[in-house]
């Protein structure tokens, strides 16, 4: 559980987030995160990015966009709904569906004002989210 200020932005957050030792086989996150250049990186060190691409994305047929070219394509031939359950994107609804019940009770935002307890605060919230 990380909290960041605000001044940083979601992508730096992320990437941060990613550079833990941790075993991470994939990262399944909503459009605003989709990057080719992020998506191929993710896809040469072994992640699976579960990122829908643009709707307007094209096929690019470049070395460096093999992972972007492949979910164009995919998506294209069998639509978006085979793409989710394909890489099982449903997994990021029933994160959302788990969160909303805690913003109901203590609103969208963080209720403290000092970094430090931000943080712990968002232990809190990760233990009862785990619960």
């Amino acid at each position: 559980m990380a909290i960041t200020e605000d001044h940083v932005s979601d992508e730096a957050g992320m990437d941060a987030v990613l550079a833990v030792d941790a075993n991470v086989d994939r990262v399944i996150a909503d459009g605003a995160y989709y990057s080719i250049a992020q998506t191929e990186a993710w896809s040469a060190c072994g992640v699976l990015p579960v990122i829908a691409p643009p709707t307007n994305a094209v096929v690019h047929d470049q070395p460096a966009t093999r992972w972007h070219d492949h979910l164009v394509r995919y998506i294209k031939d069998k639509a978006i709904h085979a793409f989710r359950n394909k890489y099982r994107y449903g997994q990021r609804t029933l994160v959302e569906s788990q969160i909303s019940p805690i913003k109901r009770c203590i609103g969208a935002r963080l209720l403290t004002r000092r970094l430090e307890s931000q943080q712990r605060e968002g232990v809190i919230i990760a233990n009862l989210v785990n619960l």
